[in-house]
């Protein structure tokens, strides 16, 4: 079955999966690995889009795969997928959404909004936007795309249409994640089951290799 890669706000493809090993991993168990870089990231043009919705329109036109597929996203990238999913509830056969929480329901703009600020401001030396800054950086984006991305309003997952995802969900946070809890995501989901990784925050959660095998077992058919 053909995996979908969906990365987080500031990183890439690579950055995200390939350099921690999902991609060789994911090829070697005979999964073709398919990528989607969000606008303003890697070779994805500059975000042009005013609403969340035209987002999901780009990923689902970019799609070449006919029928379900299975998707995995991390942090932003996980909510897009939810956001599609809720869209197009037949287009995944399985799910694994890393680094969200409840926010996927009711995305908290005022937070997403500060982010893009502290993105943008270079004097600014600590923090969230710092790790951002370097982050967005060392994965060959530029600042400004990435910024513009975040300001784009990102559709809520309205419970009521995830509970129609045909699809088998997997939410894996880590206990130190500020985007934890996931309660309600997992329970607005028709098939969802949660696991928390103890010891792990945001930024580790796709690197660890705990995190690689719970979703390696579950795409191999492991509930």
């Amino acid at each position: 079955m053909t995996v979908l890669l969906v990365h987080g706000a500031g990183s890439t493809i690579d950055h995200n999966f390939r350099k921690v090993g999902w991609i060789d991993l994911l090829e070697a168990a005979g999964h073709p690995v398919i990528g989607y870089h969000l606008p303003g990231h890697g070779d994805a043009p500059p975000p042009d889009m005013t609403s969340g919705d035209e987002v999901v329109d780009d990923l689902l036109g970019r799609l070449e795969v006919d029928g379900p597929l299975d998707a995995v996203g991390f942090s932003a990238g996980a909510q897009l997928l939810a956001a599609t999913a809720a869209r197009e509830p037949a287009r995944f056969r399985r799910l694994a959404l890393l680094g969200v929480g409840n926010g996927v329901l009711k995305p908290n703009v005022v937070a997403i909004r500060r982010l893009a600020d502290a993105l943008a401001d270079e004097d600014d030396p600590h923090g969230v936007g710092r790790l951002f800054r370097r982050m967005a950086r060392s994965a060959g984006n530029d600042i400004d795309d990435v910024r513009r991305y975040l300001e784009i309003p990102k559709p809520p997952a309205e419970p009521d249409a995830l509970a129609k995802v045909d699809a088998s969900v997997l939410v894996v946070l880590g206990d130190k994640d500020f985007n934890a809890p996931a309660d309600d995501l997992v329970a607005a989901f028709g098939r969802a089951r949660l696991r928390m990784l103890p010891g792990v925050d945001h930024f580790g959660l796709a690197a660890d290799v705990r995190c690689l095998e719970i979703v390696m077992a579950f795409l191999d058919g492991a509930d």
